[in-house]
C-alpha cells in the first residue's frame, strides 16, 4: 500500500520548462567554437525589445503579438508543462501561422535558412497552438531582421499537425529522464535535510544570525550582516539556507565570493552538514583557464579535441555524472569530461543547473558578459538564495562590471591592420576616430559629458562592419585583434543602454598618451538588482560592512532591508593592536629593505610572547 501511495505522489509531480530552454537543451549539437564573434552574447543583448515591437506593430489587425502558450504533456510518472510566449500569431482568411522574430547584426544575404533552434522554437509554439485550435495544418514563419538597416527576411513553411505533434512529443519525452531525475533527487534531498541539525555548539550571537537568515528567507527580504571574523558567519548562513530549501522556500543556493579562500570555507560548511547524512549536490565553479585541459585556452574544434563535437556528447556526460556520483569536485568533473571527451569548463556550467548549491565568483551572477545565462535568462524560475560573502568587495566589483571604456588608440591600431584588408571597415573606423578626435581636443585631462550618443551611432556602424569582417576573415592573427575591439565596442554599447542617474560619462587623457571615453557606474545597486531579483532572498555578510547604510545604498534598491550586527565571541582583553608606521605592502614600495622590516616586526613579536602565529599579507 505504501509503495502504491508513493507512485501516486510521483505521478502528481509537475516539472515546468520554457520552450526556449527545452529546444536549446535537447537539440544542441556540434562544436564548441569561440571564433564566432560572440554570437550568443549578441543575441542575448539584441533580441526582444525595440525591433520586435516595431515589426509586430507593422503586421496589421490579423496579427496577435506576444501570445502566452502552454501545453501539459503527461508522462509515466510526472507531467511536463512546456510554456512560453510566441512573438506573433497570424490569423488571416487563408492561413494561420506562428511568427518567430530574430534580430541579427550580420548581412541577411548570409542567412540562407533558419537556424535549427530558432525553427524548433517556432515549431513548438505551432504545435501547441494547433492543438489548442484543433487545426489540421499550421504555418511557421521565421522573420529575421537586420538590426542596423531594419531589413527583413522571411522563411515560411506549412506543417501537418499530426506530424508536428509527433515531433513535439518526441522532443518532450527526450527531456523526461531529466525531469524524473530532478523530482526523485529532490525527494531524497529534502528527506535528508529534515534530519540535519546545526553541527556545533552555538557561539555567542551565532544563533541570532541563524534565526535572522531564516526569517529573512521566510519573509523574502534582503539581509545585511556585519559580523567580525570568528563568529562563524558561513555556517550560520549556509545552515538556515539549506533548511529553507528543504521546506520549499527556495530551490537553489548561490554562495558568491570574491576570493578563492572563501570558496574553500563554503565547501567545508557543506561538507560538515553532509557528515550528518545530508544529500546535497554542491559544485564550485573553476575558472576556464584553470580547468582547461589544453596548454592554451582555444575553444574551437581545430585547436581542441574536447571542443570538437562537444555539444553532441555533453548531455550524456552530464547525465552520467549526475546519476552516478554526488561528489561534484574538480577531480570528478575532469574525470567525466575526459571520459566523454567534452570541455570540463562548459560541462561544469551545465552541471550547475542541476545542483542544489553553486559556489562561485561574483561575476557568474552579476557580470553582464559572464553571468550564467542558464539561470538568468528567459524562463528562469526565480527561486534562488544568494549568500554573498565578503560583501563589501561587491561595491567595487559591481562598479567595474557595469562600467565600460573605449580607447581611441585601439581604434587606430585595428584600422591600421585592416587598411589593406577591408575598405568598408576601414572607413567605419575612420569615422569613429574622427568623432573621438573631436572629444580629445575638448579634453584638458578630464571632461564630463551628459551624452555621447553621437559617438554611439558611429560605433553601431563599426559593429555592423566588424561583424561582417569576422565572418569572412581567415587570417587568425588579424581576426584576434579585430575580435578584441569587437568585445570592447560591444561592452561599451551594452553599458550605454544602461545609462541613468547612477552613471558618470567622462573622457580622460592618461599619462601614457591614451585617450579614453568612460561610462563609469558610480552606484551599481540598480544593475545588481536586475540579477538579485531572481532570488527570493539575498544575504550580504562581511566583517567590514560598516557604515551599513552606505552599503545598503550601493548594493540594494530597497528601503526595507534587514540588518543585524553580531558581536565578537572573543574577549576584548585578549586583543592587542600594534601598528608599524614605517612599513607598507604597497606594490610600488616593495623591496628587500621593506621585507627585512616586516621580518623584524614579526621576530620582535614572537620573541616578546612565544606561541603559535599566523601572518597574513595581501
Amino acid at each position: 500500500m505504501e509503495e502504491k501511495k508513493e507512485v501516486q505522489e510521483i505521478q502528481e509531480e509537475v516539472v515546468r520548462i520554457s520552450v526556449r530552454n527545452l529546444v536549446e537543451f535537447i537539440l544542441r549539437e556540434g562544436d564548441l567554437d569561440n571564433r564566432q564573434g560572440g554570437t550568443a552574447d549578441r543575441e542575448a543583448m539584441l533580441l526582444g525589445g525595440r525591433i520586435h515591437r516595431k515589426i509586430q506593430r507593422q503586421m496589421g489587425s490579423g496579427y496577435h503579438a506576444e501570445v502566452p502558450l502552454q501545453m501539459v504533456v503527461p508522462c509515466e510518472k510526472l507531467k511536463i508543462v512546456v510554456e512560453g510566449r510566441a512573438d506573433g500569431i497570424i490569423e488571416e482568411k487563408d492561413r494561420i501561422a506562428i511568427d518567430e522574430i530574430k534580430g541579427v547584426l550580420m548581412d541577411l544575404e548570409m542567412v540562407k535558412e533558419p537556424k535549427m533552434v530558432h525553427l524548433a522554437q517556432a515549431k513548438c509554439y505551432a504545435c501547441i497552438y494547433a492543438k489548442k485550435r484543433n487545426l489540421d495544418e499550421i504555418g511557421v514563419q521565421m522573420t529575421y531582421c537586420q538590426m542596423e538597416t531594419e531589413e527583413v527576411k522571411r522563411f515560411y513553411q506549412t506543417y501537418g499537425c499530426t506530424e508536428l505533434e509527433k515531433w513535439f512529443l518526441n522532443l518532450v519525452h527526450q527531456y523526461e529522464k531529466w525531469a524524473l531525475f530532478q523530482i526523485e533527487w529532490r525527494k531524497k534531498r529534502n528527506a535528508s535535510i529534515r534530519r540535519v541539525e546545526f553541527p556545533f555548539p552555538y557561539r555567542e550571537g551565532q544563533k541570532d544570525l541563524v534565526v535572522s537568515v531564516y526569517r529573512s528567507i521566510l519573509r523574502k527580504k534582503k539581509l545585511f550582516i556585519q559580523a567580525p571574523t570568528g563568529v562563524g558567519k558561513t555556517i550560520a548562513s549556509v545552515f538556515p539556507a539549506v533548511k529553507a530549501v528543504g521546506e520549499g522556500l527556495a530551490n537553489q543556493i548561490f554562495y558568491l565570493t570574491a576570493k578563492t579562500i572563501t570558496r574553500t570555507v563554503a565547501e567545508k560548511a557543506f561538507l560538515t552538514l553532509k557528515e550528518q547524512g545530508l544529500s546535497y549536490k554542491v559544485i564550485t565553479l573553476t575558472a576556464k583557464e584553470k580547468i582547461c585541459f589544453c596548454e592554451k585556452t582555444e575553444c574551437n574544434p581545430y585547436a581542441c579535441i574536447y571542443a570538437k563535437g562537444h555539444f553532441d556528447r555533453v548531455n550524456d556526460a552530464v547525465f552520467d555524472m549526475l546519476t552516478h556520483v554526488d561528489d561534484m569536485s574538480r577531480d570528478q568533473i575532469e574525470a567525466y569530461a575526459r571520459k566523454h571527451t567534452v570541455c570540463p569548463f562548459e560541462m561544469a556550467l551545465d552541471l550547475s543547473v542541476w545542483m542544489d548549491a553553486v559556489i562561485c565568483d561574483y561575476n557568474y551572477v552579476f557580470d553582464p558578459n559572464a553571468h550564467l545565462k542558464r539561470f538568468f535568462g528567459e524562463g528562469a524560475k526565480k527561486e534562488y538564495l544568494f549568500l554573498i560573502d565578503e560583501a563589501h568587495n561587491l561595491v567595487e566589483r559591481g562598479r567595474s562590471m557595469y562600467s565600460a571604456s573605449l580607447c581611441k588608440e585601439h581604434i587606430l591600431e585595428v584600422r591600421k591592420i585592416v587598411k589593406t584588408e577591408d575598405a568598408k571597415l576601414t572607413k567605419a573606423l575612420s569615422g569613429c576616430n574622427e568623432q573621438l578626435l573631436i572629444l580629445k581636443r575638448e579634453c584638458p585631462g578630464h571632461a564630463l559629458y551628459s551624452s555621447v550618443s553621437h559617438l554611439v551611432i558611429r560605433l553601431m556602424n563599426v559593429m555592423s562592419e566588424v561583424e561582417r569582417f569576422l565572418e569572412e576573415c581567415r587570417k587568425e592573427e588579424i581576426r584576434e585583434q579585430v575580435l578584441d575591439l569587437y568585445f570592447e565596442i560591444r561592452d561599451f554599447l551594452s553599458i550605454h543602454e544602461k545609462l541613468d542617474e547612477n552613471y558618470m560619462i567622462y573622457t580622460e587623457l592618461t599619462e601614457d598618451g591614451g585617450f579614453y571615453v568612460r561610462l563609469f557606474c558610480v552606484n551599481p545597486a540598480v544593475n545588481l538588482s536586475e540579477y538579485l531579483n531572481y532570488g527570493v532572498c539575498t544575504v550580504f555578510f562581511s566583517a567590514t560592512l560598516l557604515p551599513i547604510q552606505y552599503y545598503k545604498k550601493l548594493l540594494s534598491t530597497q528601503t526595507d532591508d534587514y540588518a543585524v550586527y553580531a558581536h565578537t565571541p572573543f574577549p576584548e582583553e585578549n586583543r592587542r593592536v600594534m601598528i608599524g608606521t614605517d612599513v607598507t605592502t604597497r606594490y610600488t614600495r616593495r623591496s628587500d629593505e621593506m621585507y627585512r622590516k616586516y621580518a623584524g616586526y614579526l621576530l620582535e613579536t614572537v620573541r616578546e610572547k612565544p606561541g603559535n602565529y599566523l601572518a597574513f599579507f595581501p
